[in-house]
């Protein structure tokens, strides 16, 4: 996974028949199905990849998509001096709402989901989706690590959050792949900066990519050094306790609050209610048979 390449060998470590070799181990994990990897790793080191998630002609939709919502949100707020002056430059909020290709392929990807689900169950909400433009020699706030779920130091027996990282243009050692370090969401502080040095891990996966993980794991960009943007899209799902970053629901003015997947991942179904009465009302709403 790492972007320098490692693999160590394994030859002297396994049997015949490939399994690897133990001594005194009675109990071990077991490898039903493709997605069981993907958790086990989750589960253990924090991330995983997906590949090809997103093909050739869906990644030049994903680019011109976020380049014209920011230029689109850039025009909004005035001029991108202003974004600046909020640390919010580069930053492309809540794609969805101005190009459903970003929900139909991206927000609700098939193999996304069916690890979010694993991981969160049935009730998730869609806490934000932003698309980042990695430029070359400027310096995004990324650049330090963070969890997700900010200045939180606390861990949890299940994720409360997980989240994936699309990879619209190659993340590598040169564009400035995404760091990540391995363990970090089952311990509460962050490490020193000893261990930082040590084990920080650089993802290096080809565009069409999508880097996967628990939301506690601590990460941070790295730092474009190439000579062309990198674009990626960034999903944070969360349980419904949890409040959205931006209200989808109210910027979407009603489109797919009749989908019942899409009214819950959109936030329709946990907003805030404005009085007892809207309370009570919308609980009596899902009482009534529908056609």
């Amino acid at each position: 996974m790492g972007c320098d390449g490692s693999g160590k060998d394994l030859e002297s470590r396994q049997d015949q028949a490939g399994n690897v070799l133990t001594h005194g181990v009675s109990r071990q994990r077991q490898i039903a199905s493709p997605i069981d990897r993907h958790i086990e790793e989750i589960e253990r080191v924090g991330f995983t990849i997906l590949h090809n998630v997103l093909d050739s002609e869906e990644l030049n939709r994903a680019r011109t998509g976020i380049d014209n919502t920011y230029e689109v949100q850039v025009q909004e707020l005035g001029d991108e001096a202003r974004l600046r002056s909020i640390n919010d430059a580069d930053i492309a909020r809540s794609l969805l709402v101005y190009n459903d290709f970003f929900l139909d392929r991206v927000a609700v990807n098939a193999a996304v989901l069916d690890i979010v689900r694993t991981f969160l169950g049935a009730n998730i909400s869609l806490s934000s989706q932003v698309g980042i433009l990695s430029r070359p020699a400027n310096s995004l706030y990324q650049l330090a690590w963070h969890r997700e779920l900010q200045y939180q130091h606390f861990v949890s027996s299940k994720p409360l959050a997980i989240q994936s990282l699309f990879c619209i243009d190659e993340f590598s050692a040169t564009s400035g792949g995404t760091f990540v370090l391995p363990g970090s969401h089952l311990i509460e502080e962050f490490p020193s900066d000893e261990f930082v040095r040590e084990h920080e891990t650089q993802i290096c996966a080809p565009a069409g990519s999508a880097l996967v993980f628990n939301s506690m794991l601590y990460h941070r960009a790295g730092a474009n050094a190439g000579d062309s943007t990198r674009r990626a899209i960034n999903n944070l799902y969360t349980l419904p306790i949890i409040q959205q970053q931006i209200n989808f629901a109210k910027m979407l003015g009603g489109r797919h609050a009749d989908d019942p997947f899409l009214r819950g991942l959109l936030g329709y179904e946990w907003s805030t209610a404005d009085s007892v009465l809207d309370w009570r009302s919308a609980r009596l709403a899902r009482l009534r048979p529908r056609d």
